[in-house]
C-alpha cells in the first residue's frame, strides 16, 4: 500500500477522533480489512514527521529551513473521504442551491487548495498563501468548501475577516452558517447580529477539540480584541490546535499601504498579530484583485506576502468576466484576442461629465442634473429586459439596475428622485413611450443572441408585462445615510420570498463585495485610477442563467477600453501562476509580474507600491508575429519590401535557399544576428503591435544572442481560395530570392476600417518547427507538440533562432467561416495597394540570462536563497554572480 496515500488517510481519522497514530492505524486496518503490519511505512513516515515537526521548536539555525520547505511543501490532501460530515453538509447545500452543474469543480478546486494549507498533522508548522478568484463568481461557495474540508481533517479554529463593512460581514455570516454549521459540531463566536466580542474563554474552547466559527470585520478595534483573545489562550494550546486564518477581500485593508516605506498601517499591524498566535495553520487570502498583495514585501517575514504559494480559480463556463465582456488582445504572439460581446452601451463624455458633482461638499447637496438621454434609455432597457425575464418565466427571480456615477452620497439622493418621476410618468401614461420601448426592443433583441439559452418571447407577450413590471420596481439608495438599504431577504405578511425588481443608486457599498441579485443593467460612468478599484466596481461580473442576452452596460468609451486592458491583465497574472506551479517555484522565490497601463491607469494606489520595481522582460524562446499591418501607406510598404530583400539577398551569401518539402517554404541557414538586428531595425512594425518593440528585441539581441545562429524560412502558399465558385489569383511577390514566391491569403478583420490590417494570426502552430527536421519533430510526444511547443525547439534547437517571411497578397479575400456569415462578416477584402510582408521572430533560448531593456511589468523581487545545511556550507565555491534573470 502507498505509505503518504496511508499516512493520509491516518491523519484524517485521528484528527476526525482524536485517536492516536496507533490506534488509527488499527481502525484503519480493520475497515480495509488489512493486516495492521501493512501500515508500518506509514507509521514510521507519520514519526518522521512528528520529530520533524519537534524541531520547529528550536531556534532559528542549520538545517531548519529545508525541513520546513520540505514539511510546507508535501503533498498531504489528496480530496474529501466519504462520510466527511462538513464537506457533505456543505455538498448537499450547495446542490440545493442549484449548483449541479458546477459542484464538481467546486470539489476539484478546494481540494487543490486544502492540499496547499498546512498540514494539521504538523504541530508548528504553517503557511501563507493567496487564491485569486474572479468578480462575483463565486468565490464564497469554494472558501465554504475548502472550510469544510479542512475542518473535516483537522483544522479546528476558522477565523473568517470579511471585508470593513458591516453589511459584508454580515452577509459572509449568514451564508457560512446556512451553508456550513451544523451546531451539533460547531460553535459560532460571531452572530448575524453581532461581531467578535472576546468574551468566551478561549483556552476551555479550544481545548474541548469542536469545530469553532468567528466571522470578524476588518477593524482596528475588533482585530486587536481577537489578537488579545487568541495571546491569552496558552501557546501550547494553540500549537496543538490547528487555525485557518481566512481573509476574504484580502486586498482590502490587508496590505500594508502607509505613506512612508518604514511605516505600518493599523490593520495590517493587527493581522500581523493575529498571525504571530498561530503557530499552526494557515493564513490564506481571497481576492479577485491580487495586484495589492503581490507587490507587498516579500523579504518581511512579519508581514502577509502570500510566500508559499498562490492559486488560480478555474473561470467557469457560465460566468461573465471582463474578457466575455470586453475582449481582450492577445497577451503574447501565440495567443488569440477575443472581441467580446455586444452588450456595451458608449456614455459620451459630456453626459458623463454632466453627472459629476461639484468638487466643493456644500454645492454637492444642491448638485441635482437632468438625467441624460443614455440613463433614460438604461432604464428603458431595464424595464423591458425585466418583462422579458417575466415572459420567460423568471418573474419570481429578483431583476436589478445598478447606477454608479458618484461616491458622494447627497447627488445619490437626487437622482432617485428624477428616476422615481420618470417612472411614475410612464406608469401614468404607457402608451406614450409604447413606440420607443418597441424600437429599442427591436434594436437589442438579437445582439447577443449568441449567448441565450432561452427565445426571445415576441413583442406582443413582453407588452403584456412591462405595466406590472413598472409597478414594481422600487428606486432604492444604498450608501452610508440610506434608510432605505439593498435586501434581497425581503418576505411578505406570509412569509414568503419576495422578488425585488430594484434600481439601486450608490457608490461605495456598492462597488466591492455585495451582490447585486439579478443585476441586468448597470450604468456606470464612475472613474477609476486603478486597476484593483475598477475591476471591484464591475458587478456586472457574474451569472446570469435564463438571461444570458440580457444585460446591458453603459459606461464611456474610455472606461469600456480600461476593462478591455485589465482582462488581458489578468490573463497574464493567471498564466504566470500556471507557470510557477508547473516549474514548481513559490511566491517566495519569485514574483508575479503585473502590466503597466502608463498613462491611463495606476495598478494599486501608489501607497502599495514601496517594494515593487519596475522589470526587465524576457525574449528568450518566445514566438512573436506581426498580426498588425499598414495597409495603404505606400512608402511604409515599399521600405518594408526593400528591408526585407536587403536581408534575404545578403542570407543567400552563405549558400543557396533549399526548398522545404513539396511545399512554397524555403530555408536559409546559419545567418548572424548583426543581419536579423539590421532587419528588425529597417523593418517599421505597426505602432499598434505593442508587444513587438524594435529597440528591445535589438537590444536583446545585442545583449543575449550577439553570437546566436539564426535560421530564415520563406513561407509561401499554393493554395488559392474561391471567388464566386473559381480560384482567385493571389500573385507571387518577390522576396530576394532567385524566383517569386507565391503569396498567403490574410484577409483582415472587419475592425479596424482600411488603413490598418488586422489580421488576428500570421503563423500556424507548425511553423514552430518550421526549420527543424520533421522526423525529429514526429518523435516528439503530440500532445507536447501541440501545448508546448516551444518547450520542443527547446530540445531540438536550443540555441537557434528563427525567422519567418511571409508574403501577404493584397487581393487576400475572406474564407471559411468569414465568408459565410454574410450578414455579421468578420473579416473584408484587403484594400492594400501592394503586396505585404509579414514577419514573424522565434528567439533563441539563452537560459535564465535573456532579459530585455526595462519593460512595462512591475514586481517585488524576493531575497530569497535554498536553505543549505551546515554540513554543505563551508565547501560552497564562490562565483561570479551571473547577469540576468533572478
Amino acid at each position: 500500500m502507498d505509505a503518504e496515500f496511508a499516512l493520509n488517510q491516518l491523519v484524517l481519522l485521528m484528527h476526525q477522533h482524536n485517536l492516536t497514530v496507533d490506534d488509527a492505524a488499527a481502525r484503519f486496518a480493520k475497515g480495509m480489512k488489512i493486516d495492521v503490519a501493512l501500515l508500518a511505512p506509514a507509521i514510521e513516515l507519520f514519526r518522521k514527521e512528528a520529530a520533524n515537526a519537534a524541531i520547529l521548536n528550536d531556534p532559528p539555525g542549520t538545517g531548519v529551513g529545508g525541513v520546513v520547505a520540505e514539511l510546507q511543501t508535501a503533498p498531504w490532501y489528496r480530496g474529501p473521504q466519504e462520510g466527511d460530515p462538513d464537506w457533505t453538509k456543505v455538498r448537499n447545500q450547495l446542490l440545493a442551491q442549484g449548483m449541479e452543474a458546477v459542484i464538481d469543480d467546486v470539489d476539484e478546486a478546494s481540494t487543490k487548495v486544502v492540499a496547499q494549507l498546512a498540514n494539521p498533522a504538523v504541530p508548528g508548522l504553517s503557511k501563507r498563501g493567496l487564491v485569486i478568484g474572479y468578480v462575483q463568481s463565486g468565490k464564497t461557495a469554494n472558501y465554504t468548501s475548502v472550510i469544510a474540508k479542512a475542518a473535516d481533517c483537522g483544522y479546528r479554529l476558522v477565523i473568517v475577516l470579511s471585508g470593513t463593512f458591516e453589511n459584508l460581514r454580515r452577509q459572509t455570516q449568514i451564508r457560512l452558517e446556512q451553508d456550513l454549521v451544523d451546531h451539533s459540531r460547531w460553535t459560532t463566536l460571531t452572530k448575524p447580529e453581532s461581531d467578535f466580542g472576546g468574551h468566551v474563554h478561549g483556552a476551555a474552547l479550544l481545548g474541548n477539540n469542536v469545530r469553532t466559527l468567528m466571522v470578524v470585520k476588518k477593524n482596528a478595534s475588533r482585530l486587536r480584541r481577537l489578537a488579545a483573545w487568541l495571546q491569552d489562550i496558552p501557546e501550547d494550546i494553540r500549537r496543538k490546535v490547528p487555525i485557518l486564518l481566512l481573509d476574504d477581500e484580502a486586498d482590502q485593508a490587508t496590505p500594508n499601504s502607509p505613506r512612508r516605506a518604514n511605516e505600518i498601517t493599523a490593520i495590517n499591524k493587527c493581522i500581523r498579530e493575529i498571525w504571530k498566535q498561530i503557530p499552526t495553520g494557515t493564513y490564506v487570502g481571497y481576492t479577485a484583485t491580487p495586484f495589492a498583495n503581490v507587490f507587498m514585501n516579500p523579504n518581511d517575514e512579519e508581514e502577509m506576502y502570500p510566500g508559499e504559494f498562490i492559486l488560480s480559480l478555474p473561470r467557469p463556463d457560465a460566468y461573465f468576466g471582463a474578457e466575455r465582456l470586453f475582449g481582450r488582445e492577445a497577451i503574447n504572439e501565440d495567443d488569440d484576442p477575443s472581441d467580446g460581446l455586444d452588450l456595451i452601451r458608449i456614455v459620451t463624455d459630456d453626459e458623463a461629465d454632466s453627472l459629476k458633482p461639484p468638487s466643493k461638499r456644500e454645492d454637492r447637496y444642491a448638485f441635482d442634473p437632468d438625467l441624460p438621454d443614455s440613463l433614460v434609455d438604461a432604464v428603458r432597457w431595464f424595464v423591458l429586459a425585466t418583462a422579458i425575464r417575466w415572459a420567460r418565466g423568471q418573474s419570481a427571480k429578483h431583476s436589478s439596475m445598478l447606477i454608479h456615477t458618484t461616491q458622494y452620497v447627497a447627488p445619490h439622493f437626487a437622482m432617485q428622485t428624477r428616476v422615481e418621476a420618470l417612472l411614475r410618468r410612464w406608469a401614468e401614461d404607457l402608451s406614450a413611450v409604447e413606440s420607443e420601448l418597441e424600437k429599442l426592443w427591436l434594436d437589442e433583441r438579437d445582439r447577443a443572441a449568441e449567448v441565450a439559452s432561452k427565445a426571445m418571447p415576441a413583442w406582443p407577450i413582453v407588452l403584456e408585462q412591462i405595466h406590472d413590471v413598472i409597478g414594481a420596481i422600487r428606486v432604492i439608495v444604498d450608501n452610508g445615510y440610506s434608510q432605505d438599504r439593498l435586501d434581497y431577504n425581503r418576505t411578505d405578511q406570509f412569509g414568503n420570498p419576495v422578488a425585488e425588481t430594484v434600481i439601486a443608486i450608490g457608490g461605495g457599498t456598492l462597488s466591492r463585495g455585495l451582490t447585486l441579485e439579478g443585476l441586468v443593467v448597470s450604468y456606470f460612468t464612475r472613474s477609476s485610477n486603478t486597476y484593483d478599484t475598477l475591476l471591484q466596481m464591475g458587478r456586472w461580473f457574474g451569472y446570469r442563467v435564463g438571461y444570458e442576452d440580457l444585460p446591458r452596460i453603459w459606461m464611456t468609451q474610455g472606461l469600456k477600453e480600461d476593462f478591455r486592458f485589465l482582462a488581458a491583465v489578468e490573463e497574464e497574472i493567471r498564466n504566470d501562476i500556471t507557470h510557477l506551479e508547473v516549474e514548481g517555484v513559490t511566491p517566495r522565490q519569485l514574483g508575479l509580474r503585473v502590466r503597466s497601463h502608463p498613462g491611463r491607469l495606476e495598478i494599486v494606489a501608489r501607497n502599495r507600491m514601496h517594494f515593487v520595481e519596475q522589470i526587465q522582460v524576457t525574449y528568450a524562446g518566445q514566438r512573436h508575429q506581426t498580426i498588425w499591418l499598414h495597409e495603404t501607406d505606400e512608402e511604409i510598404i515599399s521600405a518594408n519590401g526593400a528591408a526585407v530583400r536587403e536581408f534575404v539577398t545578403g542570407a543567400l551569401q552563405g549558400g543557396n535557399a533549399s526548398r522545404i518539402g513539396t511545399r512554397s517554404r524555403w530555408r536559409l541557414p546559419q545567418v548572424d544576428s548583426d543581419a536579423v538586428s539590421l532587419l528588425l531595425k529597417e523593418y517599421e512594425f505597426h505602432p499598434n503591435q505593442q508587444r513587438i518593440n524594435s529597440q528591445r528585441m535589438r537590444d536583446w539581441i545585442e545583449k543575449f544572442a550577439p553570437n546566436a545562429s539564426w535560421n530564415v524560412v520563406v513561407v509561401g502558399s499554393n493554395a488559392r481560395p474561391k471567388k464566386d465558385g473559381a480560384p482567385h489569383d493571389l500573385g507571387a511577390s518577390d522576396l530576394g530570392l532567385p524566383f517569386t514566391v507565391p503569396n498567403n491569403n490574410r484577409a483582415p478583420l472587419i475592425t479596424p476600417p482600411p488603413g490598418t490590417a488586422s489580421i488576428k494570426s500570421l503563423l500556424s502552430h507548425e511553423d514552430w518547427f518550421a526549420d527543424l527536421d520533421p522526423v525529429e519533430v514526429s518523435h516528439e510526444a503530440p500532445e507536447t507538440r501541440r501545448s508546448d511547443p516551444a518547450s520542443v525547439r527547446r530540445k531540438l534547437a536550443p540555441e537557434t533562432g528563427l525567422i519567418l517571411l511571409l508574403p501577404i497578397s493584397r487581393h487576400s479575400i475572406p474564407q471559411g467561416v468569414a465568408l459565410k456569415a454574410k450578414d455579421h462578416p468578420s473579416r473584408r477584402d484587403m484594400e492594400a495597394p501592394a503586396d505585404l510582408i509579414g514577419i514573424g521572430v522565434i528567439f533563441p533560448e539563452v537560459g535564465a540570462n535573456g532579459l530585455a531593456g526595462t519593460g512595462d511589468f512591475f514586481a517585488v523581487v524576493p531575497d530569497w536563497e535554498p536553505a543549505i545545511p551546515d554540513d554543505e556550507d563551508d565547501d560552497l565555491p564562490i562565483e561570479d554572480e551571473p547577469e540576468g534573470e533572478v
